[in-house]
Order: C-alpha cells, then sequence, then structure tokens
C-alpha cells in the first residue's frame, strides 16, 4: 500500500527534480559496469556503501570550506556559525571544527531519540532553546522528532547549507528499492528545506524562528563547479573496497576481507554517532556555571572517554580502508617534524599510563631530524598503537619510550620496564581474540582494535616499518622505523 503523507519525503523531492545545465543531479551512485542486484538485501548493502562514501565526501568538503578555529576546538563566545547542518536519525560528525562551526539539527525517530538524549526528562527542548538564544553564536545541537507515521522516518539524509556551496544526500527508497541520491542544485534544495521547514512547524514551531533566520543567512545557491569536482573526486576515493573489481587475478581474492570491511563501516559509523551526541550534550553541560567538583570531574570524564572511543573508532575506519585499499591508492606523504608530532601527543599518552597506573619514560633528542610521512594518519595510528601497549601492562610498570636516528631511518621504541630494578617486564597474558581478519578484541577491557597485521601494514604506507618481538619474559618490544627527509638527514 503506497502511504501518503502531506509533505514529500527528501527522496521524492530529489526523483521529482529535473536539473538543467550541467548534471548536478546523480540520481545513484554506480561504479563502472554494475553487476544487476538479485534481492533486496543485495540492494540495501549498495545503497549503504554508497551513503557512508557521500558522507565521508561531504565531511571533506565541509572540512575543505570552514576555517580552522582559533584556539583549537574549543567552543567560546566569539564562535561564528558558519553554516547550517540538518541530518537524520543521528548527528554525522565528529570533527571538531564541524562541531564548533556548524549548527548542527538532527531530526529523530521516538527510538533514536531515546538513544540520542537518555535523560530527556532532564535536559528537554526547552532547555536546549534556552541555550540557543543565550549563545547565539555558538554552534550548538538540538534534536526535533519525527512524527511516528512520517515516512520521512524510514530516510537518512544530510542537509548541508553554508556559504561556500549547498548539498542534499539521500538515502531512502525508490520504486520500493534502496537508492541514495545527491544534488547540489539549489531549486531542490529550497524544495528539501521547504519539506523538512514544514515538519519542524508540525512538532517543534518554537524552533521555526531560529532556523528560518540561518535558512536565510546560508540560503541554497548555485554551485561553484569546483565543489561539484571535488566532491565527486572524493566519492571516488571513498568508494568501499567491496565495490573495486581488481582487473587482474591476485593472489588472494579479499572476498571475506571486503565483507569484513562493509561491517566494519557500518559498527565504526553506528558507534562514533551516539558518542558525538553525548560529546556534544556533555559539553553544553560543562560550560554551566556553578558546578560542584564533583559532576565537573565527572562529566569531563565522559567527555575524555567519549573522545579517545571516536578517535579509536576513526582510525579503524580510516585504517580498515587504507589497508585494504588496492596498492596504486597510495597515501599522500609529505616532509614532516615528529618532534611536533611528539610534543603534542606526550600529554595524551602520559594520561593514558597514569589512568592505568604506569609511568611514561620518555628518552628524546631535543632536535629531532624531519621524516617523510602522513602527520594526519601517523598520528592516529601512533596514539592507537600506545593505547593497545598500555593496555596490556601490569599495574606499576615504567614504559621507556625512546628516539633516536638510524642511518636514514628514525627509531622510535616502546619497552616496558620493571618500576622497582629497572629490567624488562613481561606484559600481561595476551587473551585478545581475533575478530576476522582486520580486528582483534579483548575481553577483559573491552578494547577493539586493528590486529598487529593491518598497523604494520599502514606503517608501510606511510613510508615505515613497525617491527613486534615478543619476549617470553620482556613481553612486545615495538620497534617503528620512519625514513628521514633529504632535509633532515642533512640537518
Amino acid at each position: 500500500m503506497v502511504r501518503k503523507w502531506l509533505l514529500p519525503t527528501l527522496s521524492e523531492v530529489l526523483a521529482k527534480a529535473e536539473p538543467t545545465g550541467i548534471d548536478l543531479l546523480v540520481p545513484e551512485f554506480s561504479p563502472p559496469d554494475p553487476q544487476p542486484a538479485s534481492d533486496r538485501q543485495e540492494l540495501e548493502l549498495k545503497a549503504n556503501s554508497q551513503w557512508h562514501s557521500a558522507i565521508a565526501s561531504v565531511e571533506t568538503l565541509l572540512l575543505k570550506s570552514l576555517p580552522t578555529p582559533i584556539g583549537g576546538a574549543e567552543l567560546t563566545e566569539e564562535t561564528v556559525i558558519e553554516g547550517l547542518l540538518i541530518a537524520a536519525p543521528l548527528p554525522l560528525f565528529s570533527h571538531p571544527t564541524l562541531v564548533s562551526q556548524l549548527q548542527t539539527i538532527t531530526f529523530t525517530t521516538p527510538n533514536s531519540s531515546r538513544q540520542l538524549l537518555p535523560c530527556k526528562a532532564k535536559m528537554g527542548d526547552r532547555h536546549l532553546v534556552r541555550v540557543a538564544s543565550a549563545l547565539p553564536n555558538r554552534s550548538h545541537h538540538f534534536p526535533i522528532e519525527i512524527l511516528p507515521t512520517d515516512p520521512l522516518a524510514d530516510e537518512r539524509f544530510c542537509l548541508v547549507l553554508t556559504e561556500q556551496f549547498s548539498l542534499v544526500v539521500v538515502l531512502g527508497e525508490e520504486d520500493g528499492n534502496p537508492h541514495c541520491q545527491f544534488s547540489f542544485d539549489p531549486d531542490d534544495l529550497d524544495l528539501a528545506w521547504k519539506s523538512l521547514r514544514g515538519r519542524i512547524m508540525l512538532t517543534a514551531p518554537q524552533h521555526l524562528s531560529y532556523l528560518d533566520e540561518l535558512a536565510a543567512q546560508f540560503s541554497p545557491i548555485e554551485p561553484d563547479y569546483r565543489w561539484v569536482v571535488a566532491f565527486s573526486q572524493s566519492l571516488l576515493e571513498h568508494q568501499p573496497v567491496a565495490q573495486l573489481a581488481p582487473t587482474q587475478p591476485t593472489a588472494e581474492v579479499p572476498t571475506k576481507v571486503a565483507a569484513d570491511v562493509e561491517l566494519i563501516q557500518a559498527l565504526t559509523h553506528e558507534i562514533r554517532t551516539p558518542l558525538t551526541t553525548i560529546r556534544t550534550m556533555t559539553r553544553l553541560l560543562l560550560r554551566q556555571p556553578d558546578l560542584s567538583p564533583r559532576v565537573l570531574k565527572r562529566l569531563s570524564a565522559i567527555d575524555r572517554e567519549c573522545t579517545e572511543q571516536i578517535d579509536r573508532m576513526e582510525l579503524i575506519f580510516s585504517a580498515v580502508e587504507l589497508a585494504t585499499n588496492q596498492p596504486s591508492q597510495a597515501i599522500d606523504l609529505t616532509t614532516m617534524s615528529i618532534g611536533e608530532l611528539l610534543e603534542q601527543n606526550l600529554p595524551h599518552w602520559q594520561q593514558q599510563a597514569e589512568r592505568r597506573n604506569l609511568n611514561l619514560a620518555v628518552d628524546i633528542p631535543h632536535k629531532l631530524p624531519t621524516v617523510v610521512s602522513n602527520p594526519t594518519i601517523l598520528d592516529r595510528v601512533l596514539t592507537g598503537l600506545v593505547e593497545n601497549f598500555t593496555r596490556n601492562l601490569p599495574s606499576g610498570s615504567r614504559i621507556q619510550v625512546e628516539v633516536t636516528p638510524v642511518g636514514d631511518k628514525l627509531k622510535l621504541q616502546l619497552q616496558s620496564r620493571s618500576e622497582d630494578d629497572d629490567t624488562p617486564t613481561a606484559t600481561k597474558t595476551d587473551r585478545r581474540h581475533s575478530i576476522g581478519r582486520l580486528l582483534t578484541f579483548q575481553p577483559e577491557t573491552g578494547n577493539l582494535s586493528l590486529n598487529m597485521n593491518v598497523t604494520k601494514n599502514l606503517f608501510q604506507l606511510l613510508g615505515g616499518k613497525l617491527i613486534v618481538r615478543q619476549h617470553l619474559q620482556q613481553g612486545e618490544v615495538l620497534t617503528i622505523f620512519l625514513p628521514l627527509s633529504e632535509l633532515g638527514s642533512r640537518g
């Protein structure tokens, strides 16, 4: 039976659109030589993969278009909202630049709203409206519930309005089949906003005045072709491995690995989004006046734990994609300062060690040469590696971090030492279990991480090498080699 509703869904808005000029509406993300789908499950997997690729591409465009926040990711009274982001059924992004500069509205179903706001009775819409009113120039987030009978509840969507570009992405149905669409066309975006605005009028009219003002400020604009090209290129870069058919047989057909990647993509997305919402709400609470030291400490702990879990999921997601990509899709490597990277990360590593009753001892030369790698990915991989190393050490151990130039390489080594006699200390019994071919799980801690083979492959893609030595009494000794740049080797 066809459901009838007064307001169109966003899939219906885009399905009826007839773009003019350049083709700004792509009705389907199709890889070359698509294979016919025989059942709905295959279509759902395909549409979901397209959705994740599109959302990753939206994030790429937003990070290119928004200014870098001054003073880091912390929100201040001077933080200016640079755009409007409306999504469903959960928040989509956790990057500090996006969280701090975009006004985020989330359309939720009854189930997702309970997940988003477990303490809704204590922090309802009225409280959030007061936050919005009190802080007109500070980015914040609040949910708007969709009526249970509204067919929009069955869709995922992302509507972005900024001064640089406007875009809508929708995962819904067309002719009864799962379907993913996007559009830069201003007319489509205007209709999409009107469709959402009508629903806000029905369920949350108290927000209309504020959102109308933002929608007018960031009204849909004719797209610059460079943004359309950048989005299309990013779509290709974010295509999952399962859709990349090798031209020639490889030594090992990655059918199972591709299935693992699909699962990990869905898993990390579903974990990151509610954690991002919890962290956003926690940071709003942290800004409330007259918090007791006990409450402040606990809220800070929630913020820290959410951030660490989000970072871990982002590492797993990006690392698995990189580790399973085709050889031709190399990581961009550049000359970078390893000294600055270590200086930024050592305080965080120190905090991780202290929480586990470990001591971190660092032996780093005052001046380090530059190396060739990828700063962003190397930062994530090193942090994940140190975290996994510290999780598997007995309480009271001392972690020795040594960094030394060796020939044309820079050596970074981690080894645990006994606090009493400075002798190597064995790690705790390793009870980690493999999950598929990419992840490991530690039941005692609930820690999910990349397995060592994937981590080694990542260091190879980063231009370096990871060596892991297992000793019966000494436990693990991790040694990382990174290539020195020509400038660094001369210095």
